[in-house]
């Protein structure tokens, strides 16, 4: 496995002249108290009570993987070739946990991976997808990033007859799947966010202040955080402050976090929406001086979210199957080469708490295993056999 580097880290996530990326600028907090409107269909109780037992429920693992149905057509699809992985910025662990995975999936198809670093720039994402599609690539797996970040390069290597999948977004009405489109929406948007919102309501009684540091990265992060705030304003005791944070602006995120506690001093709770953004969210609670009052919650936790949960520094923590995850990337990258359909594929998600983090082994294994989510390593084995090989 390569790992492509690009020199210049500008870290400006700034949006080209043409783009449709539906994303917010970092501007300070939006305030949305809570209006005690009437549920919705994802938050069916305005009481901590009220929630309680969708919490439990997220809490458990899984008893069986979701594996698709179908075996592939061409098994060989792959063989010899290089696929490109590029997350929208290695920073975030999840990335990291998932690159490890569909390199081990992609291995056992004959395939190499070459992993380029997007690094939260639209330049350097499409630079990535262009040189992927100079390279011949046999596929191209983009992750976490909107299609329309860097449009003409995706254009290009599909013109190029190269099979594009994104991953981690919401479906695209301007670029719906095709036989070299496939969109992966994954777990990281509605069912986390809405995880974490359930947990603070349930853990607060039905009182919690909510500060939620909210990523710009794209349209889909605004979309994801919507399930969360259905949860948030079917609580008629709780309120929450939305505070809109990006990866190119990543030195504004603990500022802007300690502002928004200055300014309200009732929050007591952090909703970070994903773990890149952590460890700069809780520097910012710390400079505010509010550390022993606030409780902080992430999304896309991997095996150092889990860890800060272990041991208190965090409250909760939502995460996704990254291992699971990359072997799903591989299965659509090896059906769209070989002219098969996409399934419509399920990304298990957990929530992690007190309640079940002391059961769990926290080492890297585990991560590789998905041994957290369901029955250890019984996913791979039914991959292969989906894919004809041993």
């Amino acid at each position: 496995m390569n790992t492509i580097h690009h020199l210049g880290r500008t870290r400006v996530l700034a949006v080209a002249a043409g783009m449709a990326v539906a994303a917010f600028a970092l501007a300070g907090c939006d305030s949305t108290p809570s209006a005690g409107t009437s549920p919705s269909a994802t938050a069916t109780a305005t009481t901590g009570a009220g929630v309680a037992a969708d919490v439990q429920a997220l809490e458990q693992p899984l008893k069986d993987w979701p594996l698709p149905k179908d075996k592939v057509s061409t098994p060989d699809a792959l063989k010899g070739k290089t696929v490109y992985y590029i997350p929208i910025t290695l920073q975030a662990p999840q990335f990291g946990a998932a690159q490890t995975a569909v390199t081990e999936a992609l291995g056992t198809l004959g395939a190499t991976v070459q992993v380029c670093d997007g690094q939260g720039t639209p330049t350097t994402i499409a630079a990535c997808v262009t040189q992927a599609t100079q390279a011949k690539a046999g596929a191209i797996i983009g992750d976490a990033i909107q299609y329309e970040i860097a449009g003409n390069a995706f254009d290009a290597a599909q013109a190029a007859g190269i099979p594009v999948i994104l991953a981690d977004q919401a479906p695209s009405t301007t670029h719906p799947d095709s036989k070299t489109l496939a969109t992966i929406t994954g777990p990281v948007g509605n069912a986390m966010d809405e995880a974490l919102a359930k947990f603070a309501v349930a853990d607060s009684d039905g009182k919690a202040q909510v500060l939620a540091n909210v990523s710009t990265d794209g349209s889909s992060p605004a979309a994801y955080f919507a399930s969360a705030q259905k949860v948030y304003d079917a609580c008629s005791g709780c309120a929450v402050t939305v505070n809109k944070i990006s990866s190119g602006n990543f030195p504004l995120v603990a500022p802007s976090t300690s502002a928004a506690l200055l300014k309200d001093d009732k929050i007591d709770y952090l909703h970070v929406q994903f773990a890149q953004f952590l460890q700069a969210s809780e520097g910012g609670v710390q400079a505010s001086g509010r550390a022993a009052s606030v409780k902080a919650m992430t999304g896309a936790a991997q095996l150092g979210e889990l860890q800060a949960l272990k041991a208190g520094t965090i409250v909760a923590a939502a995460g996704d199957s990254a291992a699971y995850e990359g072997w799903v990337f591989a299965d659509a990258a090896l059906r769209l080469a070989g002219g098969d359909s996409i399934p419509d594929y399920t990304i298990p998600m957990r929530l992690f708490t007190a309640n079940n983090i002391g059961s769990l082994d926290l080492s890297t294994d585990a991560v590789s295993s998905g041994a957290w989510f369901g029955p250890a390593n019984t996913f791979k084995a039914e991959f292969k056999t989906l894919w004809g090989v041993q």
